[in-house]
């Protein structure tokens, strides 16, 4: 995954699918020392969801698919 690819939650109902895009691959230090039961933080990527309200969520690699590569 890159800055960039857009994504959905694996698995989801196309009825009930969000789209987001990567805007960074690395969760910031600050961030993954408060959160110090993430496990594997660094797995986590930051995505700005479509129905988000302009935050950004922290998810797991492994809870994402990319549907459209960055080019």
């Amino acid at each position: 995954m890159k800055v960039g690819d857009l994504v959905v939650v694996k698995g989801t109902s196309p009825e009930n699918q969000t789209t987001g895009v990567i805007i960074s691959t690395e969760p910031p230090e600050s961030l993954v020392r408060r959160k110090s039961s993430w496990y594997k933080a660094k797995q986590r990527v930051g995505v700005l969801w479509a129905d988000g309200g302009g935050r950004t969520d922290w998810e797991s690699r492994d809870w994402l698919e990319v549907i459209s590569e960055r080019r």
